[in-house]
């Protein structure tokens, strides 16, 4: 077993697909099989099975990554600590961000991580909200930014902003400038989230509490489809300001604030257990002040923070 082997490993676990992570590793589809081929035999278990969903790693195989992920993030972190001592921070960190946040925080993050510290390569992983904390957790991410996170034991969670939600409509609706109540929304054809996501359970609270209900016409686990079926004019949608940004300010859609004012928080989630390389704490801070200067130019609209 060596490092190579265990780069293989983790990346077909996290990709879930042995031509992408081939691909991803520049290297041929038989060549990556053999060296898991090698690794399963070295170790005297099975360590991934081929299903419907892709290939997924077997409970040996779960052990493995989580033990091969703080191994590679060690040896990383040795490489950076040496070059730090030449004056260099390096390294590679990785962020899960839910869609929304990333579409307003990821690329002036990649541009402010490449002026302070060109060493540093910086992997933002968009995922479905629900799944970040478990992703920062098992060392899949080094630190997640994430909608109302739950807050397993092992893991802190630093509320830094939080987010107004918003009814998203098709321009060519026609209404007042008036905040959407219930009743209005009620009669709209909606496009949520999907279960489970803390946005979608306050919307369906809010309905249960004033007992109405609406017209769900589909759901989605990531706002790159919820934004593009409201700008098709299929139905409207209901997210956060960043989630839709680019599309209110070129016209495509409309944004309208909402009568019961609900809202999410927005918190840095970084795992009590598993080491931090300088290149990760360096991110992490610029993270954090870049979401308050979006916020503070006015350029993050319904969004505060938090605290």
């Amino acid at each position: 077993m060596n490092l190579r082997q265990l780069n293989y490993f983790t990346r077909i676990v996290e990709t879930q697909n042995m031509t992408r992570a081939a691909e991803m590793l520049h290297i041929a589809q038989p060549a990556l099989s053999q060296q898991v081929m090698l690794l399963e035999e070295e170790l005297g278990v099975k360590l991934l099975n081929r299903t419907a969903r892709g290939m997924l790693a077997t409970e040996e195989g779960e052990l493995l990554y989580r033990h091969a992920r703080t191994i590679l993030r060690q040896v990383d972190n040795t490489r950076a600590l040496i070059s730090r001592k030449q004056g260099v921070v390096s390294g590679t960190v990785s962020i899960g961000m839910a869609s929304s946040t990333a579409k307003m925080l990821a690329l002036p993050l990649i541009q402010r991580v490449r002026e302070r510290h060109p060493a540093i390569v910086l992997e933002i992983v968009d995922v479905p909200s629900a799944d970040l904390t478990s992703m920062v957790m098992q060392g899949r991410v080094d630190f997640a930014l994430a909608p109302d996170p739950k807050k397993p034991k092992g893991m802190s969670c630093e509320p830094i902003l939080l987010e107004d939600l918003y009814l998203f409509t098709h321009p060519a609706l026609r209404r007042t400038d008036a905040p959407v109540s219930l009743e209005e929304m009620a009669k709209y054809p909606l496009v949520l989230p999907s279960l489970p996501n803390t946005l979608r359970a306050r919307i369906e609270h809010a309905f249960l509490q004033r007992h109405l209900s609406y017209h769900l016409l589909a759901e989605a686990s990531t706002s790159a489809i919820l934004i593009p079926a409201v700008k098709a004019g299929i139905a409207a949608t209901v997210l956060p300001y960043s989630a839709g940004h680019e599309e209110v300010r070129q016209g495509n859609i409309k944004m309208h604030p909402l009568a019961f004012r609900p809202s999410r928080e927005i918190c840095l989630c970084v795992s009590e257990t598993l080491p931090m390389s300088v290149a990760t704490q360096e991110v992490l801070r610029l993270c954090r002040d870049l979401a308050t200067r979006l916020v503070e130019e006015g350029a993050w609209q319904g969004c505060r923070a938090a605290g």
